[in-house]
């Protein structure tokens, strides 16, 4: 089924029954009585074990991810596509058209092995094992470029359309931005709206992942420091909470940070002893999630970044 996208006007002028249909119990009585007797579905593991508790996966999802340059973000997200091909065989659209794709392509390899890729760096991984990264990743990935114009929200929906035809489950658009600000609506707040439900539509009818990062505002600094980035702090409003299913926000440590974690015991004293100075401290904040009986409740997790690996755990 094609996710048709109308503005407000077009609902109004049409006068049929195709914007919604009518379900009684009857309808879906199989599944319910499954339900019942085996239980409702739960959230999918992430594959990193610590996140359980406060993230999971559901397809049929819209996902945010937010933070502020350099917390995470990007990598996070590369990260967590990995393990889904590896550990669900997804296959996987990425639309990232802030980075060139053969770096992507680079960043991916490097976190599928698990060792540096570069010549420049020490412990480059071998032929073959970069062989079987590209194989792997030309298995379960495909990239979007940018073509002389930048699409609007309907031109992106229409490729993840074929695409979702042909068996891709999980679609990233980092950043959102690059999207709807390249249109020529002059109404950011109805247009953002607009996307967001549309792509909320489209992992729904579809059963698919649908994840965006979105960049937060700039913040004024109090008392010479930058706040945390909150749920409320990205580019667009509110709206962003409202519309997705969850939502995390990346935050970088500083020293001063994660000597507070050691302090409060949140870190062990003994992990910031042993750790590489390739080994760095994120905070992965999930601040919203939709139905936390089955997907995981809202919270904080403190993870590793390896440098060079490219992997969090």
């Amino acid at each position: 089924m094609k996710t048709k996208i109308y503005d407000y006007d077009d609902v109004l002028q049409k006068n049929d029954n195709s914007y919604v249909k009518h379900i009684r119990v009857n309808d879906c009585r199989d599944k319910l009585d499954d339900y019942h007797k085996n239980g409702y579905p739960l959230g999918e593991t992430s594959g990193i074990k610590t996140l359980d508790e406060n993230f999971r996966w559901r397809y049929g999802f819209l996902y945010c991810f937010s933070g502020y340059p350099q917390s995470g973000k990007s990598e996070i997200l590369n990260w967590l596509m990995v393990l889904r091909a590896k550990l669900n065989d997804d296959k996987i659209c990425m639309y990232s058209p802030e980075i060139d794709v053969h770096e992507q392509i680079t960043n991916l390899a490097r976190a599928y092995i698990g060792k540096n890729v570069d010549i420049a760096f020490p412990n480059k991984c071998t032929d073959q094992e970069w062989e079987d990264a590209l194989d792997f990743l030309d298995e379960h990935f495909i990239f979007l470029e940018n073509g002389s114009e930048m699409p609007s929200i309907t031109k992106l929906i229409d490729a993840f359309e074929v695409l979702q035809k042909e068996g891709f489950t999980a679609f990233t658009i980092d950043p959102l931005n690059w999207v709807y600000e390249g249109t020529q609506n002059d109404n950011i707040y109805s247009y953002l709206k607009l996307s967001l439900t549309s792509l909320k539509q489209f992992a729904k009818i579809h059963q698919v992942f649908m994840i965006y990062v979105e960049h937060p505002k700039t913040p004024a600094p109090v008392r010479g420091k930058i706040p945390k980035a909150t749920a409320f702090s990205l580019a667009g409003g509110t709206m962003h909470f409202n519309k997705c299913d969850v939502m995390v926000v990346m935050h970088k440590l500083t020293d001063e940070d994660v000597e507070d974690l050691v302090a409060n015991g949140q870190i062990l004293k003994k992990v910031l002893d042993n750790k590489e100075n390739s080994i760095k401290f994120v905070q992965f904040e999930s601040v919203k999630i939709k139905s936390q009986r089955i997907n995981g409740t809202t919270g904080k997790v403190i993870l590793q970044y390896n440098l060079i690996t490219s992997r969090y755990k």
